[in-house]
């Protein structure tokens, strides 16, 4: 063949090769987009999205690092991998994150959102996660959060980063879909009066938080709460008055609690307080903090008088012998009568 033959020869494989490139990724965004687009929450995306990219870039384990708040994490792993996920894989994470994002993570708490091990098995040379691939996931043009894919071999390959690249494009736009949901969705799980959520949302919330401690053995805790003689404060003061007592006293409640925790209005006088990653020992600190919040909280009345607000506190940690959510609301519930047959203004765990 003479030189300009095999050139044309050359250059007819490369543009078979980008042909099939392109259309390896648009069957890629396809499939992505087919396979995702009504989920409701990040951890049903990427429970979805994972097994889309894992043809076109096999690995071993693939992690999506969100960063909003604590760092949440949703992990896939190929079947026979689940052990390669360990504390030397999350401390990993961490210096990769600081690679990209230019903040210290290291006291900040990683949260598993959810963890698979579904994806199919791949042909594995060697032992161990010796490679990795990342890519930024974007939000309303900051950084919010980080792709990871691990292998043992080969390298990643440049052709395998643009791939992900543009994987994380595509999940970006979908978690922003799904953002917009969650907002819709919250109006109607948002107490109007103290802006926390709802019995509506408690009900969906807890059994999720249940399963999840369930699944994986992490600890959970559930703190239930009501106001210390607030029909005498109704009755006395008037109900604009009251309105307002619940409203400072919710938000002094909120600044006892981290980001993760959740605290819902079941009605009237009557909260509670989902504490994920959360054993009995850290649950009776945060019930502590509520009530020296609470204690200090003096609400003025029409009459130049004041209130001082007390609440009386149950708290109760999830036990393998709790069949269902409703078992860990009534324990705490009991624990909440409780408190108040030893004289109210305070908690009982």
């Amino acid at each position: 063949m003479s030189p300009d033959g095999k050139q044309a020869q050359d250059e007819l494989s490369r543009l078979r090769a980008e042909h099939r490139q392109i259309s390896d990724l648009l069957a890629l965004i396809q499939e992505l987009t087919s396979r995702v687009i009504r989920s409701e929450s990040a951890a049903e995306l990427f429970s979805g999205a994972f097994p889309t990219l894992q043809p076109c870039v096999p690995f071993d384990v693939a992690v999506a690092v969100m960063v909003e708040q604590n760092l949440e994490v949703y992990i896939a792993t190929r079947a026979g991998a689940e052990g390669l996920v360990s504390d030397r894989l999350m401390a990993r994470i961490r210096r990769t994150l600081a690679q990209h994002i230019h903040v210290s993570f290291e006291s900040t708490e990683i949260v598993v959102m959810s963890e698979t091990s579904e994806l199919e098995a791949r042909d594995s040379r060697g032992d161990g996660l010796q490679h990795e691939a990342s890519a930024l996931l974007e939000h309303e043009h900051r950084t919010a959060g980080l792709l990871l894919l691990f292998r043992s071999e080969p390298a990643f390959a440049e052709n395998e980063q643009q791939i992900l690249a543009i994987f994380a494009t595509q999940i970006s736009m979908l978690l922003d879909t799904i953002r917009a949901r969650e907002r819709i969705v919250n109006l109607a799980e948002t107490d109007d009066l103290t802006g926390i959520w709802n019995k509506r949302y408690f009900r969906r919330q807890l059994p999720f938080e249940f399963e999840r401690a369930r699944t994986f053995g992490v600890p959970l805790s559930l703190m239930l709460f009501d106001i210390d003689d607030f029909k005498q404060i109704n009755d006395g003061h008037g109900h604009v008055i009251g309105d307002v007592v619940l409203s400072e006293l919710c938000g002094a409640v909120r600044e006892s609690l981290r980001p993760t925790d959740s605290v819902a209005r079941f009605g009237g006088d009557e909260f509670a307080v989902i504490l994920p990653h959360t054993d009995l020992a850290g649950a009776k600190a945060v019930a502590e903090r509520v009530l020296r919040r609470v204690r200090a909280l003096t609400i003025p009345t029409d009459e130049e008088g004041a209130i001082q607000c007390a609440v009386s506190i149950g708290v109760a940690e999830y036990e393998r012998s709790d069949a269902t959510a409703s078992d860990l609301v009534r324990r705490a519930d009991e624990r909440l009568y409780e408190a108040k047959r030893h004289g109210k203004n305070r908690y009982t765990a």
